[in-house]
């Protein structure tokens, strides 16, 4: 019972957490760049996004590939 109620707890704490991380990373992205210190390659954040997504996607379609069983039997699926 106990163990229900934290994974709830976390659910739902968890994306309340990322948002406040990502407010407070704004925050110190507009300072640096008002202050003129922002690095070339943070101007282009859509770039490095689809990056992360792309890396994302074929990483998840290996572990697919490795773990389920495609009725011909994955590499690794019991």
């Amino acid at each position: 019972m106990i163990r229900l109620l934290l994974l709830v707890i976390v659910l739902v704490s968890a994306p309340t957490a990322a948002f406040f991380l990502w407010a407070w990373a704004v925050k110190i992205k507009q300072e640096r760049k008002l202050a003129g210190t922002l690095p070339e390659w943070q101007d282009l954040p859509f770039t490095w996004l689809a990056i992360a997504g792309l890396v994302c996607v074929i990483v998840g379609f290996l572990v697919m590939f490795f773990t389920q069983n495609q009725g011909y039997g994955g590499l690794f699926a019991p």
